[in-house]
């Protein structure tokens, strides 16, 4: 991901307030470490709610932009497989919209290294756009780009692999996302601009990925010292 110049201030759209309401509980007192954090539209939705916030991602712009909207946030450049991190630091890790966009191979890594830095008991919530016909279908970056997509079995056996046990997995987002999707993708590569925020619109695509569908696939795991264990599969 490229980073723009017009991009200035941290705002949260609809699946970050989606995001939000998924991981709310499990954030209120806790020590928060979000992967990817781009220009902090998580931090802001959890600014007051967790008793610390570190943010990590590649882009030092971003990670600029989010320092001076979130002053209390704590900014790390650092690479999603090489976490600079002492094991056992964080209550919550949250990975949204990500995976997807580290190096190809380094998936099961990753996982590995938040497994590492989180606590014994603490959670993980990772969202990725979920692998089918229609999700594909609806992603020029999948036919342009090689956007990649993952179906649940793939991330369940990282996981496993990993040492986390699933609690939650949730298919979300259909019609109206797909289109949202394009529509992002037109200002960003062929307007070569922000996206303008507009309100209505935001809280149409926060109802609707917050709705069953086949776009995302989201999910709840948790550290386990246990391999192997049952899947809890909320439909």
């Amino acid at each position: 991901m490229t980073f723009s110049e017009n991009v200035d201030v941290t705002e949260a759209r609809g699946e970050h307030k989606f995001y939000f309401s998924f991981a709310r509980d499990y954030i209120k007192g806790k020590k928060v470490l979000d992967i990817g954090s781009w220009t902090g539209s998580f931090e802001l939705l959890i600014y007051n709610l967790a008793k610390e916030i570190t943010a990590v991602d590649v882009e030092k712009k971003s990670l600029k932009v989010l320092k001076q909207n979130l002053p209390r946030v704590k900014c790390v450049k650092a690479y999603s497989h090489n976490l600079p991190f002492k094991s056992n630091t964080f209550d919550v890790a949250a990975f949204f919209d990500v995976i997807e966009h580290i190096p190809r191979g380094y998936e099961l890594a990753t996982i590995q290294e938040i497994n590492r830095v989180l606590k014994k008991g603490g959670h993980l919530f990772l969202a990725t756009p979920h692998s089918n016909f229609l999700s594909k279908l609806f992603d020029p970056a999948y036919f342009l780009t090689g956007h990649r997509h993952y179906s649940d079995e793939a991330l369940l056996s990282m996981l496993s692999d990993s040492g986390f046990k699933v609690e939650k997995l949730l298919h979300r987002g259909s019609f109206f996302s797909s289109f949202y999707a394009l529509f992002f993708y037109f200002f960003k590569h062929i307007l070569r601009m922000k996206m303008p925020t507009i309100s209505f619109v935001e809280k149409i695509m926060e109802r609707n990925i917050s709705s069953p569908g086949y776009i995302q696939v989201v999910i709840l795991a948790k550290k386990s010292s246990k391999r192997g264990l049952l899947l809890k599969r909320h439909q």
